[in-house]
């Protein structure tokens, strides 16, 4: 049996351990207040080259200058510096390219919105220029209520807003703008 004063000593220790945890305690609002003190992304990523891929098949690419997570209930990807993403073909081929200074990807919609100096250029060589355009996941389509121009070789169209596949080979202008020349010399049969 331990002494008195080793007993004293047993239980001054434990007894300041206890008050030690005791007093270490913080409610969860106050650790909630640290855990945002920062504000700051969750991640961040510069000189990004990323590829997605649904049931193993690549369907997207993406390279970005500088990429940041938000740490927000619904996470997004804020893109700044330039970035290009490539909408690939079923067999992995590149089907178009969209490029723009900055975008913003929301994670649980799926939709991106892609800013200043828009450039989406289809298989065939069409090219979208725009200053903001919407890109849907789910549906895989790509719309702007902005100006648009779309170079073609026939010459270039003009006007407000658009609506596309996301591989730029069916779109259409909903309000053109300018002159247009129609061939009335050809015949339908």
């Amino acid at each position: 049996m331990p002494g008195p004063a080793r007993f004293s000593r047993s239980l001054g220790c434990w007894l300041a351990a206890v008050l030690t945890v005791a007093g270490c305690r913080n409610s969860l609002e106050e650790v909630s207040d640290f855990e945002t003190l920062d504000n700051g992304p969750a991640q961040t990523i510069d000189g990004a080259d990323m590829e997605y891929s649904e049931d193993g098949v690549p369907t997207h690419r993406l390279r970005a200058t500088h990429m940041e997570r938000t740490a927000e209930e619904e996470a997004g990807w804020d893109v700044r510096g330039g970035f290009d993403l490539e909408v690939l073909d079923e067999a992995g081929g590149r089907g178009a390219i969209l490029h723009a200074q900055e975008g913003r990807f929301e994670e649980a919609s799926k939709h991106l919105i892609a800013r200043g100096g828009v450039r989406l250029v289809g298989p065939l060589g069409d090219t979208l220029l725009t200053e903001l355009l919407y890109w849907s996941a789910d549906s895989d389509r790509v719309h702007t209520p902005a100006r648009v121009e779309v170079r073609t070789p026939e010459g270039i169209l003009r006007g407000t807003g658009l609506e596309s596949d996301a591989r730029f080979e069916r779109y259409r202008i909903l309000k053109p703008t300018g002159t247009f020349v129609i061939d009335t010399t050809r015949t339908t049969p």
